[in-house]
């Protein structure tokens, strides 16, 4: 019996969906290269015009477009370049692409895979460009390239006949400073007499040094990790054969990843090649061959081991001697002859590969065990291979995504078979569980029983509170939301509705008014993401920004900041700070979060605003002892009733005489204060008599602190 529900399995399965598309998303896989930021130019009758080019801000740029194109004719870059002003014998081909089927002028055939051709293009530049480079691309099946007359890169030996001529696959990236240059006269030369297509089949990339090198690093690092998980996993399932000797699905797969892993350096960004720039060409591209070739006789075996019945044995026999006969085709025959063989295996690809389709979804609605991850990750294989396919064909220019496909094809089929063990190893697993059960009295189970309940018990009890901590803290949100952003938005329309009424008309006053709304809305910015941590104070989960600040610049940052709203009220408006010089103590500073302060600070001077009659007077002042500073806002208003002060800082308090309820007040002003400086860890407290105004106060304990030389007085 599996100790794990089955539902947790797809919980499982889904997570690996989600890593593989991220996995892809952020490589931007290894064929297909970045994409440039906005639409790249294309060249025109063999000029590409990058004037107006930002490499640094708009990205790399793919030479793709009419190239010229002189058939048959080798021309080094002093021929090349006179001959693209309008030469004769000058055409243009589209690149990328291969030259198979393209009928140059004059001619009366398409071409063939095998011949040589010169191409050319003129970048036009400009001067600011800085140190470029060039990503070079493989090139069947030998090429040479010249920019500005200089010969910076090679692969083979270039030759007009097969005599002359020999193969050689390197993608590189060339480098070149561009300081001053308008223009680069980028010369290839290509030849072919060793593979069935021929010409440059992928666009070469022209672009920032540092910018493409990095690409072209992180393609290939990608693409190294893949291979080297292809071969832990096939390391892995031949481990798991070694101790299941009958379990013959963990010997194909294991074979299936081994030969995967040793592929993926020879697809993409063509990793052998750069790892070993010596390799024999013909053994490169032989191994590439019957990693390809072996790979569909091994995958079918692995599929029949899993769904024998839906899978015919005669079927399997077909295609294991087909991939035979074409493996002894590579040994044995050149490269010029045995790449035509591909055709032929890429179409039985097709037809297995909808003979597979079909035996797994049997599989399917049979119910076979988890048939659909199988039948899930062969799409998707499948689909990639296809896109290969269409490439390596010159059909399309995307390709290269068959090890990611094959990658996320492996994740499905190796849990299949993880699961099979693990399915194994779990009936052993409660076979032993339950013949320890049978040895126990029935008096040890029903305490365990009843342990388990009691524990099921107090979790459900903790899942309630939680609970209701969520809806408090949601409840206490919404009235946050309601109350500080009220405030700050009720002064913003009384400054616009001012300067829309005219009636400030001073340029200096309104000036100063606009620099007011916009210290408002900057500060509504910052509440508006404080808000939804503002719930959290009371369990001390909001984040504050603490600094120190020394005792003089706290009075000057808030003394000035809320004199011009109070007078604007039609109140009078004056700041004691007086004391201070005399008092203060040498390195003595707070240790706060300005923008909590401020809140405080306003959610009191407005309140004290909305009680204080006309032509009455506040005042603000600052009192310095040997431990603490105090700030103190005075105002000569109706007052509080005695009966009220005890409570005006609770949260949600509402009694129509209180101060920070009324006029419709959510009464959550001074509670959010209170929690404020209780974390500074100092008090808050009120003090007032009827008719006689009020005096709201708080303390803020002193530091000693002594700041880094230059280094202000942050924390």
């Amino acid at each position: 019996m599996v100790l794990i529900p089955k539902t947790h399995l797809y919980y499982i399965w889904i997570a690996l969906i989600f890593a593989i598309l991220l996995l892809s998303g952020c490589s931007g896989f290894s064929g297909a290269p970045d994409k440039p930021r906005h639409p790249a130019p294309e060249a025109v009758q063999g000029t590409i015009d990058l004037r107006d080019w930002d490499f640094a801000g708009a990205g790399i740029v793919p030479l793709s477009g009419e190239w010229d194109f002189y058939w048959d004719r080798l021309l080094g870059p002093e021929e090349a370049a006179p001959l693209s002003a309008g030469g004769a014998g000058r055409e243009w081909i589209p690149l990328p692409r291969s030259w198979n089927g393209y009928r140059p002028a004059g001619q009366a055939q398409a071409l063939s895979g095998s011949g040589s051709a010169t191409f050319h293009l003129r970048v036009l530049l400009d001067t600011r460009s800085g140190v470029l480079a060039l990503e070079l691309p493989v090139v069947r099946t030998a090429f040479k390239l010249w920019v500005n007359g200089k010969q910076l890169a090679q692969a083979g030996t270039v030759g007009a006949s097969a005599d002359t001529a020999k193969p050689g696959y390197r993608p590189q990236i060339v480098y070149f400073p561009q300081e001053g240059v308008t223009a680069l006269d980028i010369v290839l030369q290509v030849s072919n007499f060793d593979h069935r297509l021929g010409g440059v089949w992928r666009e070469l990339r022209l672009g920032e040094a540092g910018q493409l090198s990095a690409g072209h690093n992180r393609h290939l690092a990608l693409e190294m990790s893949l291979g080297g998980g292809f071969f832990l996993m096939g390391c892995y399932h031949f481990v798991l054969f070694l101790f299941r000797i009958r379990e013959r699905a963990s010997l194909y797969f294991g074979l299936f990843c081994l030969i995967a892993a040793l592929r993926a350096l020879f697809i993409g960004q063509e990793a052998i090649y750069q790892l070993f720039p010596g390799i024999p060409w013909q053994a490169g591209l032989r191994m590439e061959y019957i990693c390809f070739y072996s790979s569909l006789p091994i995958g079918v075996l692995f599929f029949r081991s899993l769904y024998p019945h839906e899978l015919g044995q005669r079927t399997v026999r077909v295609i294991q001697w087909f991939g035979c006969l074409c493996l002894v085709t590579v040994v044995l025959l050149p490269s010029r002859i045995y790449t035509w063989t591909l055709l032929a295996y890429q179409v039985l690809i097709v037809l297995i590969g909808l003979i597979l389709l079909g035996s797994l979804i049997k599989a399917r609605f049979r119910q076979r065990d988890r048939a659909a991850f199988a039948l899930i990750g062969y799409i998707v294989f499948t689909t990639t291979i296809f896109a290969d396919i269409a490439q390596l064909n010159g059909w399309i220019s995307a390709g290269g995504y068959s090890s990611f496909g094959f990658f996320f094809l492996i994740l499905m089929t190796s849990l299949i078979i993880s699961m099979k063990s693990f399915k194994a190893f779990a009936a052993v697993e409660s076979l032993s569980f339950q013949l320890r059960e049978l040895n126990m009295g029935l008096e040890q189970r029903i305490r365990e029983r009843t342990s388990e309940l009691e524990k099921s018990n107090r979790r459900l009890e903790k899942m309630n509170e939680d609970l209701g901590r969520l809806e408090t803290s949601r409840r206490h949100l919404l009235s946050n939301i309601s109350h500080d952003l009220g405030t700050p938005m009720t002064l913003i329309q009384g400054y616009v509705e001012a300067l829309i009424d005219q009636v400030v008309t001073d340029p200096k006053q309104q000036h100063n008014y606009l620099r007011l709304i916009l210290n408002r809305i900057n500060g509504l910015n910052r509440l508006i993401a404080d808000l939804f941590q503002l719930s959290k104070l009371e369990a001390r989960q909001i984040h504050f920004s603490m600094r120190a600040m020394p005792i003089g610049e706290f009075v000057d940052y808030y003394g000035e900041r809320y004199g011009l709203e109070v007078k604007n009220a039609g109140i009078g408006f004056r700041l004691d700070a007086s004391i201070l010089p005399r008092m203060e103590p040498p390195d003595a500073a707070v240790i706060i979060d300005l923008d909590r302060i401020d809140q405080v600070l306003t959610n009191i001077v407005y309140n004290a605003t909305k009680h204080t009659p006309k032509d009455g007077l506040i005042r603000l002042q600052f009192v310095l002892d040997s431990t603490t500073m105090m700030v103190r806002v005075h105002d000569n208003g109706e007052g509080i009733d005695p009966e009220d002060l005890p409570y005006i800082f609770d949260r949600f308090y509402k009694k129509s005489k209180s101060r920070n309820t009324s006029e419709g007040g959510s009464g959550l002003g001074l509670a959010i204060a209170k929690e404020i400086i209780d974390f500074h860890g100092g008090r808050i407290w009120a003090e007032s008599r009827v008719g006689q105004g009020a005096c709201l106060s708080f303390a803020l304990p002193l530091h000693n602190v002594q700041p880094a030389p230059g280094d202000g007085v942050r924390a």
